[in-house]
């Protein structure tokens, strides 16, 4: 069956996630709208979608996925906008953190939800996404959805909707903190005198050679000991680490992204 798509909001998250979808679906129709225009119009043409200029243009179109890509803030909003497109059997494909599925159905006139909380690396076919659907999404929708979906990554799909925020400051958000981590040893290494191209591509391969290792092996603790000798260089790295509380700042970092993914939700 020719399923037809709308996709709402083209940013970082939606470029990283729906290509791939995209490319994995068959016979599908996508379409895409952005306010300004400009996102969308580029989102179409790099990826075959069909940009929407003006909502109006859809005033008589029937749309069976309505992929909700925008900030959760807008959520309101943009439900009064779209209002003449929603109806009870239309699938809302939602990347909001934030928005859970009672809010996503007050506003979008809908209970079919798939909940995404996704991840940059989609954009290079290794996302790791956490999902949730309501028991209304009808079995044939979810079926070519996760057909589509589950073409690459780590997918995994939760039966407790509250796991998703769980879930959002760790997969969610765990790109940026190694990408700051990146940052920070590529800069250092500039500062010592390493060409920066040279730091770039060797710190970049140190995080994949180790996420590599991490992927087959389920002790994290072991390999980084495997990496300490006693009194070692490595060793005092840690052990300024251990000095400085790092764990302790991870843990405080995660618990106030946590806590923002409730604000978002209204659950302060």
């Amino acid at each position: 069956m020719k399923y037809r798509h709308l996709i709402l909001g083209a940013g970082n998250m939606a470029r990283a996630l729906i290509p791939g979808f995209i490319e994995n679906s068959d016979d599908c129709e996508f379409l895409v709208f952005t306010p300004s225009g400009d996102k969308a119009k580029s989102f179409a043409l790099d990826f075959g979608a069909t940009w929407i200029k003006d909502l109006e243009e859809l005033r008589n179109t029937h749309i069976d996925y309505l992929w909700a890509c925008f900030k959760p803030q807008q959520l309101k909003q943009v439900a009064l906008e779209i209002d003449f497109l929603t109806h009870p059997y239309l699938t809302i494909v939602s990347l909001l953190a934030g928005s859970d599925s009672q809010a996503l159905t007050e506003n979008l006139l809908s209970d079919q939800i798939i909940r995404i909380m996704p991840n940059t690396p989609a954009q290079v076919g290794l996302g790791v996404n956490a999902l949730y659907k309501s028991k209304s999404v009808h079995q044939d929708k979810w079926n070519a959805f996760w057909q589509a979906f589950n073409s690459s990554g780590i997918n995994t799909v939760f039966d407790n909707e509250d796991d998703i925020d769980t879930i959002t400051p760790f997969s969610g958000s765990g790109p940026a903190y190694f990408f700051e981590i990146a940052r920070i040893l590529i800069e250092d290494m500039k500062a010592r005198g390493i060409d920066g191209e040279l730091a770039h591509r060797m710190i970049a391969g140190t995080i994949e050679g180790a996420g590599r290792m991490l992927s087959q092996n389920n002790d994290a603790q072991t390999l980084r000991n495997n990496v300490t000798s006693k009194n070692g260089v490595t060793y005092e790295a840690l052990e300024s680490f251990k000095e400085s509380g790092m764990e302790e700042m991870f843990n405080r970092a995660i618990e106030r992204a946590y806590q923002r993914t409730l604000e978002l939700k209204g659950n302060k």
